[in-house]
C-alpha cells in the first residue's frame, strides 16, 4: 500500500478523533468516555412542565448522540492501534489488504468492501 494514502488515514484518524473528543467534552461532564456508561450532561431550563419535557428530550438525545460519538471513537482508537502494530489496511476477516479508496474514504474501516457486504454489516 502506498505510504502517502496511510499517512493520509492515519492524519483524518486523527483530525477526525480529536473533533470527536472535543464534541464529548463538550456535552459530558467527564474527560474520559465509556460507551457503557451516561455522561451527558443535564440542562436545567427551568421548572415549569413545559421545560422539565424538553429537559428530558434533550438529555435522551444527548445521550444517543454520545454512545455513537463514543463508538466512532472507539473504532479510530481502534484502527491508530493498528499504525503500531503494523496490521493498518489489512481486512479483520479475510487479511486481505483493504483498498486505498475505502481507506481514505472510511479511515476506521476494519474490513475489505468483499467482507463488509458478504456480513451485512
Amino acid at each position: 500500500m502506498d505510504s502517502g494514502v496511510i499517512d493520509l488515514a492515519k492524519e483524518k484518524l486523527l483530525s477526525e478523533k480529536e473533533k470527536l473528543t472535543e464534541q464529548l467534552e463538550a456535552m459530558t461532564q467527564e474527560k474520559t468516555f465509556d460507551k457503557d456508561r451516561v455522561q451527558s450532561k443535564w440542562a436545567n431550563i427551568g421548572d415549569k412542565e413545559e421545560d422539565n419535557a424538553v429537559e428530558v428530550a434533550n438529555f435522551q438525545d444527548n445521550i444517543s448522540l454520545e454512545r455513537t460519538l463514543e463508538t466512532t471513537l472507539e473504532k479510530i482508537d481502534k484502527a491508530l492501534g493498528k499504525f503500531d502494530k503494523g496490521t493498518y489496511g489489512a481486512c479483520e476477516e479475510c487479511g486481505k489488504e483493504i483498498s486505498e479508496e475505502r481507506l481514505l474514504a472510511y479511515p476506521e474501516a476494519q474490513h475489505c468492501i468483499e467482507c463488509h457486504v458478504k456480513s451485512g454489516r
